[in-house]
């Protein structure tokens, strides 16, 4: 074989070689884009059911808050009647029955408002806490050592575990 063919032989094995790689490279592309759309369509589908899965989540807690609501306000309802009874006009008022008609009925809107995780806070002489109360000033006093409530302007309030309003107090300042 002379040196002309056997270069000729070489570049035709050479050829061959770069178009099987190149069909070997086709495939390889091909299996490629087929697997991104599949996983385009994977994403496309998960991004979807996540979106329905917030707005279900959303409807869901939407109806607990309702729920939880209808509980309070039937109870409150018993409340308000006992408060138009009292207040009817065509129903002869004692004044002595009336304050105590009114003590039972706070009473038992206090129940309530305990049975729904309600709960007042701040007593003359607790110790102070920012925290949980809000100072309003100091103020000596000779019966309530300093650091401590002596005075409560407005009651605070926690729902369960959560401070929903603080304590408006005075702090004793100590003996003068």
């Amino acid at each position: 074989m002379s040196k002309k063919q056997a270069k000729a032989e070489e570049h035709i094995e050479n050829a061959q070689e770069a178009e099987f790689e190149v069909k070997g490279k086709d495939e390889e592309f091909a299996l490629m884009a087929e697997e991104l759309v599949v996983q385009k369509d994977k994403y496309v589908r998960l991004m979807a059911e996540f979106d329905n899965f917030k707005k279900r989540t959303a409807a869901e807690y939407l109806k607990m808050v309702e729920q939880a609501n209808k509980g309070l306000m039937n109870d409150l309802i018993d409340v308000s009647e006992v408060f138009q009874k009292a207040l009817d006009p065509n129903i002869p008022q004692d004044g002595a029955a009336f304050k105590d008609g009114i003590g039972l009925l706070y009473a038992k809107y206090s129940e309530i408002l305990a049975k729904h995780g309600l709960e007042s806070f701040g007593e003359v002489g607790d110790e102070f806490d920012p925290s949980l109360h809000d100072a309003m000033m100091k103020q000596p006093s000779d019966t309530i050592d300093a650091g401590k409530i002596s005075v409560i302007f407005q009651r605070g309030y926690k729902l369960k575990s959560n401070i929903i309003r603080h304590a408006k107090v005075v702090v004793s300042d100590g003996k003068q």
